[in-house]
């Protein structure tokens, strides 16, 4: 949205001002010095425009000079729509205009993640301004040679483990010689980025137009991907064929979606060396091109370029096998000086030259630019770079009050701080005690992952800030961080990833929007696409949450995250996209909907135009500001998933990770929240979830159950197992009210009892293995106990008591069954009383079905229902049916009679 510039015409000033009499031009002066502060404010090109967060009354909105809009965007990157190759010869031919210079450009074909052949042939690419060859016509009837003189391949040697090229006679079109490509499977199943390029020596300019043209075939038929680069630490795309980038930022802005966000290079220079803007600046005049009302959100890469992780290796990631693959240290101090610099100098070129156009900024680092440890997810722990272990030594420097107190802590005579070195590997991957650390005995390697935790999150707050300051405090601040339910499904503890310090993110001043993907579990249709974090936790602490939707839609290509739930129609893709639009609604997210591949997922109207039929549900939601304060809390403990070993992943993935399955299937919404914001009475429900509350002090146990006084809780796998640090079975009663017992099970499963069924439950959930420890309910009765574990011991007990309903469920995860139960016993609303994933706030109520049949939706109240896509009633509260099939999703809104 920009300002106007104020266009003065001096030399028609003056010929009217001849007209006038003294007395008039005195008006006119005094008028317009009256309207001088406007007038200056109009004209200023840098920092014009303001968008920031406003979370008064708990429902964050963007304000955009302050007035709200919707928290809708685009996310893309200039990329290249695919072309289908059959095994018949075609003739592809095509037109870009360059969009950047380049001395050094190169043309790369990319083949997809499946096996089978290629053929290509006659290769040729033309400057239609000069009439001259920029790649001479390649027939490959000189053999390899024809190959070997302009093209290789990447990635080579033994990292290349799917493909093989030759050249033979009679394979290309016309019975000549061509090229053939062969893909076979990898044998570990990681397909790496395997493409076929032109030496990078294209002389390129930009905005001149060139032709392509090449014949191509492929059994089995397959989608090619073909684009034009200029190398270098990030690949600048120069064109392709299609236009995907600009039909899609067209169609969302005809949508009234004008928020675009996009990658851009992160100039970081050589000392003495002036930034290179061009990129950037091509980069944001692409997109104003389009769309001149563009809001642009740019994204850059933190990571430092290869000369400076040439000339600061201490500072450069380290892995136990001493490799040092990628990433700088984030706990490094010079890291951090340097990337805030190079951040800052970034921000006010752009704030000069696009102030009244960029809406904010996105810094990204570490793995996919998400803020948490490189290779978080596979079993080689990093964490030993010089830097690493310089700052570990000062962070417990500050923990520890002394080296006799970190000697007591730690059990271990000489220690100090001044030389304690890294936890060695063997320690971080062993679990001698089963899921948890033992308090005593590893009390460094729970020291340790609370520094991971915090160097990560310190390091994403001092960016923050630089971009605060750059910006003039003008601008969105955005950034990927606190996953902290869906790292519950990291194989060498969820702690590994540096995401576990949300807490001191969520006090950054800095800081306008988190963000994340939506998670990758449970996001199919049937699904009820939950948040990877403690969502309602952000909005309590002022802040914005943004779900990244990179729904692999039915354009999509690609074997990316997600592409596991490919949707296979429009109308598939168009039930996924509504789904989560009317969630983030309610639950005042913002969205960016993610060409991921930069493909074309977005690029067709008809998604758009369901982003535009949502705008109503959009505008009532920012008109009238409603916190989403559901009836159900799911609360996480961050800071006790510090005290896991690897062995707690039989615990967290079903307990932590996939356990928001049943409970967005139990009927009613939820919301998720960190355990400190219930402790500090924030959080006011009717049924409490406390997936892991395993270490709480006195006090903490005290003031947690003043705060949840009345309500009912349910107590997940080991509450209370730990008294500040030391086991306690008192401290389990204290906070449960059950007299828990330990118990060896070679199967921690809960399978429903007879009093169990007679409340609905049916299914069986929990680990096929064995877990330690594991609790079971010493003093349940037969009607109190719903489920017992195989070998018999009380695993599920519900019971009421003066002070509340109070459920134990030893066995780790849920079921939405059981959240059914204990739901009608708490007295919670439940819109459905069978599966079904279910939003709703203030008179909306969004359904997304998780099987086929008909619904028997309870309102709550009188009155019409009405669809609000369709404009029609589809019945009258407080009870009615609908029929609907797995995947569909329904938007409703009461309306009183």
């Amino acid at each position: 949205m920009p300002f106007p510039r104020l266009l003065i015409p001096w030399a028609g000033f003056h010929a009217w001002r001849a007209a006038l009499t003294i007395g008039q031009v005195a008006f006119l002066l005094l008028r317009m010095i009256k309207l001088l502060p406007a007038i200056l404010i109009m004209a200023m090109p840098a920092f014009a425009l303001t968008v920031r967060v406003d979370s008064a009354g708990g429902a964050p909105r963007i304000l955009v000079n302050g007035k709200p809009v919707r928290a809708r965007m685009f996310w893309g990157a200039p990329g290249s729509a695919p072309l289908r190759i059959t095994g018949e010869w075609q003739k592809i031919q095509f037109e870009f205009t360059a969009f950047e210079d380049a001395e050094n450009g190169t043309f790369h074909f990319r083949f997809g993640r499946q096996a089978g052949d290629v053929w290509l042939d006659d290769i040729q690419v033309v400057d239609l301004e000069t009439g001259r060859d920029l790649i001479p016509k390649c027939t490959f009837e000189n053999g390899q040679a024809d190959f070997s003189r302009d093209w290789t391949y990447w990635p080579p040697g033994d990292k290349n483990t799917v493909g093989s090229i030759k050249v033979e006679r009679g394979v290309g079109a016309g019975q000549s010689a061509g090229l053939q490509i062969t893909l076979r499977n990898p044998p570990d199943g990681q397909w790496p980025d395997f493409h076929i390029y032109h030496h990078p020596r294209l002389k390129i300019a930009r905005g001149r137009k060139y032709l392509v043209t090449f014949s191509a075939r492929a059994e089995p038929a397959r989608d090619l991907t073909v684009a034009f680069y200029r190398p270098g630490a990030q690949f600048v795309h120069l064109g392709g064929p299609g236009g995907v980038f600009e039909s899609q930022i067209k169609l969302a802005a005809a949508a009234g979606v004008n928020f675009v966000s996009f990658p851009i290079e992160m100039p970081w220079p050589k000392p003495g060396v002036a930034p290179d803007w061009a990129s950037v600046d091509a980069a944001c005049e692409r997109i104003l091109r389009v769309n001149p009302e563009a809001l642009l959100l740019p994204r850059m890469g933190m990571d430092p370029p290869k000369w400076w992780r040439e000339a600061h290796p201490e500072a450069v990631m380290q892995w136990e096998d001493g490799s040092r693959k990628a990433g700088a240290v984030v706990a490094s101090s010079l890291y951090r000086r340097e990337a805030s610099r190079q951040l800052s100098a970034l921000v006010e070129h752009l704030e000069e030259k696009f102030g009244e156009h960029v809406a904010g900024y996105h810094p990204c680092g570490q793995n996919t630019g998400e803020w948490f440890y490189h290779d978080t997810w596979k079993p080689a722990l990093s964490g030993y770079a010089p830097e690493d272990i310089a700052a570990w030594r000062a962070w417990l420097g500050k923990r520890y009050s002394s080296d006799a107190e970190l000697q007591s802590s730690w059990g271990v005579k000489g220690i100090t701080c001044a030389e304690a070195k890294a936890p060695v590997p063997a320690e971080r991957h062993a679990s001698p005690d089963g899921v948890f650390r033992n308090p005593r005995s590893e009390r460094h390697l729970i020291d340790w992952a609370q520094f991971q935790q915090e160097a990560m999150a310190d390091c994403v707050c001092e960016l923050a800030r630089a971009v605060r300051q750059a910006s003039h405090g003008k601008k969105l601040v955005v950034f990927f961080y606190g996953y902290v339910f869906e790292f519950g499904a990291v194989a060498t503890s969820p702690a590994v990833s540096g995401h576990y310090a949300l807490r001191r993110v969520l006090d950054c001043p800095d800081i306008d929007v988190l963000c994340s993907p939506i998670s990758y579990f449970d996001r199919g249709p049937g699904g009820n696409a939950p948040s990877m974090t403690a969502a309602e936790s952000v909005a309590l602490a002022g802040k914005m949450w943004l779900n990244e939707d990179d729904t692999h839609t039915y354009r999509a290509t690609g074997d990316v995250p997600g592409s596991a739930d490919h949707a296979s129609s429009l109308e598939e893709t168009n039930h996924e996209l509504v789904r989560n639009v009317a969630q983030e609604a309610m639950r005042n997210f913002g969205t960016w909907w993610m060409d991921l591949t930069a493909t074309g997922w977005f690029n067709d109207p008809a998604m758009w135009r369901e982003m535009a039929r949502l705008k109503p549900l959009d505008d009532a939601m920012l008109n009238q500001p409603t916190p989403f304060r559901p009836e159900v809390a799911l609360v996480i403990d961050e800071k006790a998933m510090s005290l896991l070993a690897p062995a707690a992943v039989q615990v967290t993935r079903p307990g932590v990770y996939e356990v928001r399955r049943a409970v967005g299937r139990m009927g009613a919404p939820y919301g998720q929240y960190l355990l400190d914001d219930v402790l500090a009475g924030r959080v006011k429900a009717r049924l409490y979830i406390f997936l892991n509350a395993w270490n709480l002090t006195g006090s903490e146990r005290a003031a947690l159950l003043r705060a949840i006084r009345g309500q009912a809780a349910i107590w997940c796998y080991a509450p209370g197992y730990f008294d500040n640090g030391t086991v306690s079975m008192d401290a389990m009663r204290e906070l449960t009210g059950f007299q828990l017992a330990p118990v060896q099970m070679a199967r921690a499963e809960a399978i429903p009892t007879e009093a169990g069924r007679r409340l609905g439950m049916q299914a069986t959930f929990g680990s096929t293995k064995s877990i330690k420890p594991l609790f079971r309910a010493a003093d349940a009765g037969l009607d109190e106990t719903l489920a017992e574990y195989p070998g018999g011991g009380a695993a599920v007990v519900l019971r009421k008591t003066t002070t509340g309903l109070s459920v134990f469920v030893g066995a780790p995860g849920l079921s939405s069954d059981l959240l059914r139960a204990v739901a009608r016993h708490a007295g919670i609303h439940l819109y459905t009383q069978q599966d079904c994933n279910v939003y709703a706030n203030g008179p909306f109520i969004a359904l997304h079905a998780s099987q086929d049949g008909p619904l028997e939706i309870h309102t709550g109240k009188a009155g019409r229902v009405i669809d609000m896509l369709a404009g029609s009633a589809v019945g009258q509260g407080p009870v009615f049916k609908l029929q609907l099939k797995r995947g569909e999703t329904r938007l409703l809104r009461m309306v009183p009679n």
